[in-house]
């Protein structure tokens, strides 16, 4: 039966056929985005073995009575030995002849889409869901330095395989990591291109052990200091002479086993009061997205005591308010662990921790996990509703009594000078 403007309105992808006939050679087309294009089946051509659709527009920009029109045009010019290519140059450029009932249609091809603006439209699409400015900037840095110079000028529905994978060939094995992810954001681009209707397959979409051969990758570990070393680096860090913010934001590291940039933006008030303290950071500062508690030890009240004297006790705790991210630099942890070991980084503490805690042999490895606020396995995190926080507040207390022996944290309230927020003081 003839199709009606009613049954074109309600017509839904996935519940109704993929294509709606007319009568004709005309079909309505139904894509998973929700467009739905008029298409006009021709009889193929002898070197052309598939059959050949033409588009004629979407619904409801180009109604139906201008589709039918088209349509009878169409099969007009092919009776006259048109080809499928004629008929649609005609219809992209509005040179339709005078028998066409309507010489400027709404009918005309839309022009084709390019990969850099399918490319633009994932990234704004995607950008709000990522957490920190980095990431944010290397998505779309990889996209635009490993991609653009090859696809980036192509119409999308003409990009094939091969060419993806000989764009990412130069890369591969050089900076394997980096082109992985490149390859992954490819394949969210034209998974967008595809649900948009602009191309019928993803060609991002294979094995990159057989487009590249295998590749031999060796994992990088943060460099860490063996745990029994510890009590030697503190040792050396209430001694040393350094910026009085850096001691004290590399001191916190260490006792509380949390990543550089989680103890980079702590506030003040997201430590509850002693006895029982709790330090909780919010989800949105966290790198799983959840909500991490760690029991305050004696040492990290100190130290979150002393940098109310040096912050003011509002805000961050590590304020530097003339920087880009207000608070202190990451690389600041960085240099200072350096000037005791060249090998070491402000996240290998995190590795200390964890071969300290093991070694012990009395903490559940959960327990280990959750002060790491390490992902569980999806089925062990369906299970476990709590964080252990009251099992994990010993072993937090030993790992700091073990990291400061007797040195213990200077307490800047029983100096004598006056300490401003940047100066140097030697403990």
């Amino acid at each position: 039966m003839p199709l009606t403007v009613k049954k074109l309105e309600g017509a839904k992808f996935g519940i109704d056929k993929e294509r709606l006939s007319d009568g004709n050679g005309l079909y309505l087309r139904l894509y998973p985005s929700g467009a739905k294009r008029f298409q006009v089946q021709i009889p193929s051509e002898p070197s052309c073995k598939r059959r050949v659709w033409i588009t004629l527009g979407d619904f409801p920009a180009l109604s139906l009575k201008e589709a039918r029109e088209t349509t009878v045009w169409i099969r007009l010019q092919v009776a006259r030995d048109w080809s499928a290519a004629k008929v649609r140059a005609a219809l992209t450029s509005g040179t339709l002849g005078a028998d066409h009932p309507n010489r400027t249609p709404e009918a005309a091809t839309k022009p084709d889409v390019l990969f850099r603006e399918v490319a633009a439209d994932w990234f704004e699409r995607k950008r709000h869901g990522l957490k920190n400015g980095k990431h944010i900037a290397q998505n779309w840095t990889t996209i635009e330095t490993y991609t653009f110079p090859r696809l980036g000028h192509r119409p999308i529905r003409e990009i094939t395989k091969p060419e993806v994978v000989d764009t990412l060939r130069p890369i591969w094995h050089e900076k394997n990591e980096t082109a992985r992810r490149t390859l992954g954001r490819l394949q969210e681009i034209f998974e967008l291109a595809e649900l948009q209707s602009h191309i019928a397959s993803n060609p991002a979409r294979f094995n990159p052990q057989t487009a590249f051969g295998r590749v031999r990758r060796k994992t990088q570990h943060f460099g860490s200091l063996p745990w029994e070393r510890m009590p030697e680096l503190w040792q050396w860090l209430t001694a040393v002479r350094c910026d009085e913010i850096t001691r004290q934001f590399v001191m916190l590291l260490l006792l509380s086993a949390k990543r550089t940039g989680e103890v980079r933006f702590a506030r003040h008030c997201w430590f509850s009061e002693l006895p029982q303290a709790v330090w909780e950071t919010p989800a949105e500062h966290m790198k799983m997205g959840q909500s991490h508690r760690v029991p305050v030890s004696r040492q990290i009240a100190t130290i979150v005591d002393n940098m109310a004297i040096l912050s003011g006790g509002g805000g961050c705790l590590f304020s530097k308010p003339h920087t880009q991210s207000g608070v202190i630099s990451e690389n600041a942890a960085l240099v200072l662990l350096k000037r005791f070991d060249a090998s070491i980084t402000g996240h290998g503490a995190r590795a200390s921790f964890k071969g300290w805690a093991r070694s012990q042999g009395r903490y559940q490895r959960d327990t280990i996990e959750f002060a790491l606020a390490h992902g569980l396995p999806p089925l062990e995190a369906a299970y476990m509703r709590e964080d252990l926080l009251e099992e994990r507040r010993p072993m937090m207390q030993d790992w700091a009594d073990f990291v400061t022996g007797d040195a213990g944290v200077p307490s800047l309230r029983m100096l004598r000078t006056d300490i401003a927020p940047s100066a140097e003081v030697a403990s």
